[in-house]
């Protein structure tokens, strides 16, 4: 037991790393590897780099929603600080176990430089969070009403997931309804901010606008992506982007690097429902985690000088 708790985070990266690869593995006895690798390998590079900017300025916004949120705290730190420790985040965040050490690692700084309250810090961090999670299922419940498919024709996969198949034949009726909770949610986040956090909710629509513009670039992003692979997306752009925002959904499970391999089974299994290009949907999933992988990496810089990031910041916060 001592060597477990003293060992735990190093056991739990180890399990993440497994777990993973088992995915991949999984994944790739599945489909044509080759055909997959293909269409990565086949890209437009001019497509690729544009879908690389539409990401990191999503991050960009992403950081300006969580330092709107500071002002509510109050988090006494600048606007160039605070990107540059979000970007810190994110780099922890794709490595760390448990999906949330970035997170967790700017809790730390900013209590340690600002000494800022950690409840108030933790609070603040999971209401970002939940707004980016609440738009992805915005969007989805937007989606699912372009979805064209019968279920009732489509081909179960033959590896013990039939009972999802059913679920999914028993609501298939009331898909098209799901935009009726696009209030719901929206107003259900200002709710969770008024009770939980309510020196927060002067915000909230500020932020949940931020949170839509954010995941609109993450998606143009995908389809760009699909484009660089020369994608037949005539009649199915909905569909791969309804993918694409679920397994976002899935990859938030901490129990995977960065969402690797969670991604990959989602649009693997979902293309066999939708009856979409497989290796080209696969592909998309490994290429979009590159791209963040690579976005991520420049936060690697702070790891080993974190106190640059608070070195001469104006923390005067914007009215």
């Amino acid at each position: 037991m001592k060597f477990i708790n003293k060992y735990s985070k190093a056991l739990k990266l180890i399990a993440k790393i497994v777990l993973s690869a088992a995915a991949l593995y999984y994944v790739f006895k599945k489909i044509d590897y080759r055909e997959t690798l293909d269409a990565v390998m086949g890209i437009k590079v001019s497509y690729l780099i544009l879908s690389i900017l539409l990401y990191a300025l999503s991050q960009v916004i992403s950081s300006f929603r969580l330092y709107n949120f500071y002002k509510y705290v109050p988090v006494r730190i600048g606007s160039t600080a605070n990107l540059k420790l979000y970007w810190l985040g994110m780099f922890y965040n794709m490595f760390l176990p448990g999906g949330v050490g970035g997170d967790g690692y700017k809790v730390f700084l900013l209590n340690k430089y600002r000494n800022t309250s950690v409840k108030k810090l933790i609070g603040t961090v999971f209401a970002d969070r939940l707004s980016g999670l609440a738009v992805i299922v915005v969007y989805i419940c937007a989606l699912v009403y372009f979805i064209d498919y019968d279920l009732g024709k489509a081909d179960v996969p033959e590896d013990g997931v039939k009972i999802v198949h059913d679920i999914l034949l028993w609501i298939n009726p009331f898909l098209k309804y799901f935009v009726v909770f696009i209030p719901v949610i929206a107003v259900g986040y200002y709710w969770y901010l008024k009770v939980f956090s309510s020196h927060l909710a002067p915000s909230t629509w500020k932020v949940f606008g931020l949170s839509l513009v954010i995941q609109g670039l993450q998606m143009l992003s995908a389809i760009l992506i699909l484009k660089s692979m020369g994608t037949e997306l005539a009649g199915r752009q909905d569909d791969y982007l309804f993918l694409f925002f679920l397994s976002s959904i899935m990859s938030a499970i901490p129990i995977s690097l960065g969402g690797l391999g969670l991604r990959e089974m989602t649009f693997m299994y979902g293309s066999q429902y939708l009856g979409l290009n497989l290796d080209h949907a696969v592909a998309l999933s490994i290429i979009f985690y590159l791209i963040s992988l690579f976005i991520s990496l420049f936060g690697g810089y702070y790891a080993y000088k974190p106190a640059v990031i608070f070195e001469k910041d104006s923390f005067e916060m914007e009215e």
